[in-house]
């Protein structure tokens, strides 16, 4: 399973786009800066370790969130399967798809769906671990995926030597980066529509990026 698996594509895709604009509100710093040297390199692996560190503390969230859900699906299937606590279930399940497209459907409806979800679920009688393994899983994709982002943005300051041109190229790195993670995280299949969301999602992140940079981030 990948990450996408777990926590959705939308929010696999924004760990990716975090640590994009993590790393670039870092470097921008260097536009008017007169640091050089060991200066600008401390700037870089801040930039860096930040990107790794927002990996790991996100995919704890996530592993955390994870385990948290799973033991509330198990209880809410406990009270279904119990004859005396069989009414307990109803608030728990509105308390959950309330809240999502079911809005959609008016109450007397939603709560006739929520009876015959609790009848099914009576029948289930496998239920969900929070595992390990899973956590570890989540923990290092998101790590996996912070690094990498902020990695290809700070690249050119480990490979060229004038700090300016690494900047520019850094620059259009983190860019292209955020345009092609929105192209990719498209629900469209129309390639227009693609393409929007991407300029939509670089525009959006370099905004960001320079708010954060402006109040000190």
């Amino acid at each position: 399973m990948n990450l996408a698996d777990y926590i959705g594509k939308y929010w696999a895709g924004a760990e990716a786009i975090y640590a994009v604009i993590i790393a670039m509100t870092f470097t921008s710093v260097l536009r008017d800066s007169n640091a050089v040297g060991e200066g600008a390199s401390y700037i870089v692996y801040s930039a860096l370790f930040c990107c790794i560190a927002w990996g790991i503390a996100d995919g704890a969230f996530y592993a955390w969130e994870r385990k948290y859900n799973i033991l509330l699906e198990n209880k809410i299937i406990d009270f279904s399967r119990s004859e005396s606590e069989k009414d307990n279930a109803i608030p728990m399940i509105k308390e959950q798809l309330d809240d999502t497209i079911l809005r959609n459907i008016n109450e007397e409806n939603r709560t006739e769906l929520y009876q015959k979800l609790v009848r099914h679920l009576a029948e289930f009688g496998v239920k969900g671990k929070p595992s390990a393994r899973d956590a570890i899983h989540i923990i290092s994709a998101t790590f996996l995926i912070s690094t990498i982002a902020g990695l290809i943005v700070v690249a050119p300051f480990f490979l060229i030597d004038n700090l300016n041109t690494a900047l520019h190229i850094s620059n259009l790195l983190g860019v292209s980066l955020l345009f092609i993670i929105g192209y990719n995280r498209a629900r469209e299949k129309d390639f227009s529509a693609k393409v929007i969301l991407g300029f939509g999602t670089a525009i959006i992140g370099m905004i960001i990026a320079i708010i954060t940079t402006l109040l000190g981030g």
